[in-house]
């Protein structure tokens, strides 16, 4: 009997012993900045299913004189200070769950933990093995799920974070730029374990906020994370322009028979336009990327004369222009050249010839000019011829700016020179035989000729 009576015993203390389970995770990675949650769950005897108790984590591999703890749920004033105010059951203990959640996760928080469950008519129990808490750099970023984005269209840009523990919420915030309005929506929700916290940013977007940045950050006490969207914006082809360093003004060039040319259509658009060059209504040249395209003509020639058009299209709209050619023949413009360059020689002659004139008659004036006035004046008959010869036959005292021979020809015809003259005459002739004569020369050659000019038109 004693030997049945002990093992009943036995068998009872060994279920009893097997009701004392705990389970906990060997080893937790948690994030810096983030919180954390220890997952635990625990059975004891039914025996004590209504009794008080409380629960206790230890921050230690084993229970050992003065460990600190992280946690009490009677009395925190038992918590170490480091973990005081941050820590906190997930569950209630009364349901099997001791789930451990710390707050605002310190890289010195790493170590070993465990849970130990205390009943108030003193009886306890400790559940092993210890869970390692690990720490590493905080990198859940939140995810952005952008819509079509198109330019006047009212759009919503949702921005999300996942996490399984309850604890500190995060702050989902938005950072765009200043001349982007638009309103923010937030909300939570669970699907099992889950908990997805989202912020949804509304705005109606338009062209100038093509390029933009976009971040949605997730904030704990001591850390963020953010992610960031470049914004892409759809619209139509706006910004058309044709662009040639031959372009007169917007709409016309004039171009030289022979020459080349380029000109360039460029547009903004996004997605790209589908670009196309025409003329005659004739498809010159097409292109569908980077929204510029070119028109070369390396020779130009009269058929290149009209209206060439561009036109650019994309899926949201579609703008064109045009620009008219004018071609010059190249002899035309030789012709102008030649034209100039000779109204310049004959100007320059003009000029020439003037100043010529004007020194030549100055140099002739310049001795007998007076004197041959004076006496060409004196082959009329008049009053002055007769004057002078009442002074009788004395030399002349000027010289005559002429040849002695001057008097031969019809204009003199009527001249009758005295004997004294023709003496005269012969006698300067003699005088004068040695003397060579430059019929080019400009200086009064018969400068010593002695000539009355009272008596050389006495008998007219």
């Amino acid at each position: 009997m004693i030997g049945k009576s002990y093992f009943l015993l036995s068998v009872l203390q060994v279920g009893l012993s097997q009701e004392w389970k705990g389970k906990t995770p060997r080893e937790v990675i948690a994030q810096e900045g983030s919180y954390v949650q220890i997952p635990c769950t625990y059975t004891y005897p039914k025996d004590w299913e209504n009794k008080p108790r409380g629960g206790v984590w230890f921050y230690a591999e084993k229970q050992i004189p003065w460990a600190p703890l992280a946690f009490h749920s009677k009395d925190h004033n038992h918590e170490w200070p480091w973990f005081r105010h941050r820590t906190r059951l997930s569950g209630e203990l009364k349901d099997g769950d001791c789930s451990l959640i710390i707050n605002n996760v310190k890289y010195e928080d790493a170590g070993p933990y465990f849970f130990r469950i205390e009943f108030d008519n003193g009886h306890s129990h400790n559940y092993y093995p210890a869970t390692r808490l690990c720490i590493s750099d905080f990198r859940d970023k939140p995810t952005i799920f952008p819509n079509e984005i198109i330019s006047g269209k009212r759009v919503n840009i949702s921005c999300t974070f996942n996490t399984t523990c309850n604890g500190t919420a995060p702050v989902l915030t938005w950072d765009t730029a200043t001349n982007i309005p638009g309103s923010v929506s937030n909300t939570v929700t669970q699907l099992g374990v889950t908990l997805t916290y989202t912020s949804v940013l509304t705005l109606i977007p338009s062209p100038k906020h093509h390029g933009h940045n976009f971040t949605c950050g997730v904030k704990y006490p001591s850390v963020t994370l953010e992610r960031t969207l470049v914004l892409t914006v759809q619209y139509a082809p706006q910004n058309f322009s044709m662009t040639s360093v031959d372009i007169i003004n917007s709409s016309s060039i004039n171009l030289i028979e022979g020459s080349s040319t380029v000109i360039i259509c460029s547009v903004k658009s996004f997605p790209v336009s589908h670009l196309t060059w025409r003329h005659l209504n004739v498809l010159m040249n097409r292109t569908s990327s980077n929204n510029e395209l070119w028109l070369m003509i390396p020779h130009v020639t009269s058929w290149h004369t009209g209206d060439y058009q561009c036109a650019a299209e994309n899926e949201h709209g579609a703008v064109e222009g045009s620009i008219t050619i004018t071609v010059e023949h190249e002899y035309f413009n030789q012709w102008i050249v030649g034209l100039f360059g000779a109204g310049s020689t004959l100007c320059i002659g003009l000029i020439g010839f003037i100043i010529y004139k004007c020194v030549r008659k100055g140099c002739s004036t310049g001795r007998g000019h007076s004197v041959q006035a004076e006496n060409i004046g004196s082959c009329t008959p008049g009053e002055q011829s007769d004057r002078s010869w009442k002074k009788g036959n004395r030399k002349q005292e000027a010289k005559l700016n002429c040849r002695i021979d001057e008097c031969q020809g019809p204009f003199y015809e009527n001249c009758e020179v005295p004997e004294v003259l023709r003496n005269q005459k012969k006698k300067d002739v003699e005088m004068k035989s040695t003397h060579r004569i430059n019929p080019y020369q400009l200086d009064d050659v018969y400068a010593n000729c002695d000539i009355d000019k009272n008596s050389i038109y006495a008998n007219k």
